[in-house]
């Protein structure tokens, strides 16, 4: 019994150890933001540094006889009886591992966004706060006040920026502050209207478009992947009805307003369009 209690020590160490090597494997490659916003991975070093040290711990009794261990000890530790038990309990754990370790730079691409849908953001312009369509997967935000999020901006921040986009002469959509930006432009639509801009991101065709309109969008992400949302902007010209969903544009437009839904929303008249390579970082995140 004691050599039994001894082995299913053992492998749950290394199952541990496994576990805290593969955050590890995620925290030095960069990859922990395909799952995890970046203001999460502080919280991933902690959990990485206590799986570690359990791990090792785990092993280390392993090999050790306890002092004062009676018999009796299976009345309160549990284990499997049969090899075949043993093996399939412990695959639940392994097989998730391996399986990280070989598909950790895995991201969502453009083609989830037609089931999960795609959020605009714009101004009220009747008495509703939301709508969707009921032929596409497209929905539309207004806002009226500054935009919820989980982590609080500084105080100003988005008045702050919105005087900055306002000066600049074309607006870059970069990255880091993609979800602002875009915030920022649906709160004032028809202020931003004539504004040159520039922005990158994959195709997404609704079934109610036509033709000559798609949205432009890039992956939000709040807290971990699995609250990923789809957030965009449509565009509007001639050049892009050949585009395919999925495909991957840098657009340079102007900004206009039309109204969808019951919502003034921004859309970009395209003034020149290429297709791109997939950013490098496809994610983008609410950073301040």
């Amino acid at each position: 019994m004691r050599e039994t209690q001894s082995f299913h020590m053992y492998i749950r160490g290394l199952l541990l150890i496994g576990f805290g090597m593969l955050l590890f494997k995620l925290l030095v490659t960069g990859n922990i933001e395909h799952f995890l916003a970046p203001k999460m991975e502080k919280f991933m070093i902690g959990t990485f540094l206590i799986v570690i040290t359990l791990g090792i711990a785990q092993v280390m009794r392993s090999g050790k006889e306890e002092e004062g261990a009676c018999s009796c000890c299976e009345h309160s530790h549990h284990l499997p009886r049969r090899k075949i038990t043993s093996l399939l309990l412990y695959s639940l754990f392994l097989i998730p591992i391996v399986t990280a370790f070989l598909f950790s730079d895995h991201i969502i691409d453009g083609s989830v966004a037609a089931k999960r849908g795609v959020s605009l953001t714009g101004e009220q312009l009747k008495a509703q706060q939301t709508a969707t369509s009921s032929s596409s997967q497209l929905s539309v935000e207004t806002q009226t006040a500054q935009p919820a999020t989980i982590q609080q901006p500084p105080k100003g921040y988005y008045e702050k920026l919105g005087k900055e986009l306002m000066n600049m002469q074309t607006i870059t959509v970069d990255d880091t502050r993609f979800i602002s930006i875009l915030d920022v432009i649906g709160r004032n639509v028809s202020g931003f209207k004539g504004k040159q801009i520039v922005f990158t991101g994959f195709v997404d065709r609704e079934p109610d478009f036509k033709k000559d309109q798609v949205v432009v969008a890039r992956y939000g992400i709040t807290c971990c992947v699995a609250d990923a949302s789809v957030l965009g902007m449509m565009i509007n010209g001639s050049s892009v009805s050949a585009l395919k969903a999925g495909e991957w544009v840098k657009v340079t437009g102007v900004l206009d307003q039309t109204t969808y839904i019951d919502t003034i929303l921004p859309i970009i008249k395209v003034t020149a369009i290429e297709k791109t390579a997939p950013s490098k970082e496809q994610y983008v995140y609410q950073k301040f």
